[in-house]
């Protein structure tokens, strides 16, 4: 299990990440608790069912099965995980894209969404990457979300909706990192 104070250091960090408008809404949930586990265990399993079910009518069912059955083999392990939390943001306008709306100004649509998702990014940066320092691993986890439909119940939020799920614990192994894209692949210029 990491120390109480690595993961202290690690929010501390990841707490200081910029947000638009400074708006902070970032939110860390650790959980500890097996019932919920259980309940997000549950969440998932009958998600996946019911993505089998709907691939039986695609146009490759076989394929999709395959898909669908890694994605949840891999997903699987954050239960076990020495240490898991759950990411979100606040479900609030704030920042300029609130003062905007209340004075009868409409924002584009997902524009604080989209805010909430960079200031997530930016948080879990940190946060990753003093666990790295302190000799930690962690993972990102997005597809169980794909899976769940009553994450937050299962959670009992009601002001933080859940952009993905991180696991923290020390490493077994340091794998090879995946390939990545090229400079020429993503930059360009206009």
């Amino acid at each position: 299990m990491p120390p109480a104070t690595s993961i202290e250091e690690m929010l501390r960090l990841a707490l200081h990440a910029p947000s638009s408008g400074n708006t902070q809404p970032v939110r860390f949930i650790r959980i500890n608790s097996e019932s919920v586990k259980a309940l997000l265990r549950e969440d998932m399993e009958a998600g996946r069912r019911r993505f089998l079910q709907a691939a039986i009518a695609s146009k490759q069912p076989k394929k999709l099965r395959n898909w669908i059955n890694a994605y949840y083999r891999f997903s699987q392990f954050m239960f076990d995980a020495p240490l898991l939390m759950a990411v979100g943001t606040v479900n609030a306008l704030s920042g300029f894209s609130r003062t905007l709306s209340e004075n009868g100004i409409n924002i584009p649509a997902k524009r604080w969404e989209t805010d909430a998702d960079i200031a997530v990014g930016l948080a879990l940066q940190g946060f990753m990457l003093k666990g790295r320092e302190l000799g930690l691993g962690t993972c990102i986890l997005t597809a169980p979300l794909a899976f769940m439909s009553r994450v937050d119940e299962a959670l009992a939020l009601k002001d933080v909706e859940i952009k993905c799920f991180i696991t923290i614990g020390f490493p077994a192994e340091t794998p090879s990192a995946p390939k990545k894209k090229g400079i020429a692949d993503s930059y360009r210029e206009l």
